[in-house]
């Protein structure tokens, strides 16, 4: 009886380790389909992307990837008008804000697996797309004397045209919702490329940081600056950080 006792001990500690050794590997499927969701951050702006991946053939997966970030030109530079009180910093001579949305599609390639909780896997990818540019205008705010009561001095609204206001007369950018009637929409395409890691403890949900290259490419060459011949392509490296999940 009592070696029974022991040979079924045995048999459930058994199970048992097998059971842990399977959770410590997490019964991972690598042909699982995935989302993720993160921020993205580059020299050139910043935004937020939704990324799926379906399984194409033998680790590698086609892509399904969306994102939305400022693009901005690498020679803005802040002013402050300190000739008044209560004043915000400015970007002298941007006329307009630029926001990029990216349906992009393309493939990834799985150069090592995720085995366990210590371990990470990488990621090979490329995606391609059309581009739509939201070209919003820029508004300040202005401070004038009043024409009916002189002496009575009144802040402003307008469009910024750094040929027309005078600096020491504006004190700051208006309220974002200053000019959204007014924007419009510009064409273009746009590639993104990188390195992708990711880690996680649990078999189903996953963190990634990406390490990449975005190209944005506008035929029209959108005015973002004034006084500069405004980029057809912006480019920088990016990097990201997601949460995701495997289904």
């Amino acid at each position: 009886m009592k070696q029974k006792f022991v040979t079924a001990v045995f048999i459930i500690l058994n199970m048992l380790a097998s059971d842990l050794h399977a959770q410590e590997n997490y019964d991972i499927t690598f042909d699982d389909a995935s989302f993720k969701l993160g921020l993205q951050l580059s020299p050139n702006g910043y935004g937020v992307f939704y990324r799926n991946a379906v399984p194409f053939k033998h680790q590698t997966f086609r892509l399904f990837d969306i994102s939305i970030s400022s693009v901005k030109n690498m020679r803005e530079k802040q002013v402050l008008n300190q000739r008044m009180v209560n004043t915000s910093p400015y970007i002298y001579g941007k006329v307009n804000r630029l926001y990029a949305i990216r349906p992009l599609f393309g493939l990834q390639k799985t150069l090592a697996e995720k085995h366990n909780k210590n371990s990470v896997g990488v990621n090979l990818f490329a995606l391609t797309g059309p581009l739509a540019g939201v070209l919003k205008p820029v508004f300040v705010d202005v401070e004038s004397f009043d024409p009916t009561f002189p002496g009575i001095i009144i802040s402003s609204s307008v469009r910024y045209n750094p040929e027309l206001q005078n600096h020491a007369s504006i004190t700051g950018y208006s309220s974002f919702g200053k000019g959204i009637s007014d924007s419009r929409i510009v064409a273009g395409w746009s590639f993104k490329s990188g390195v992708e890691f990711n880690w996680g403890y649990y078999s189903s949900e996953y963190k990634s940081l990406e390490v990449g290259v975005l190209i944005d490419c506008f035929p029209g060459r959108p005015e973002l600056m004034h006084f500069v011949k405004n980029k057809i392509v912006y480019s920088s490296f990016y990097l990201s950080f997601a949460f995701g999940k495997n289904y």
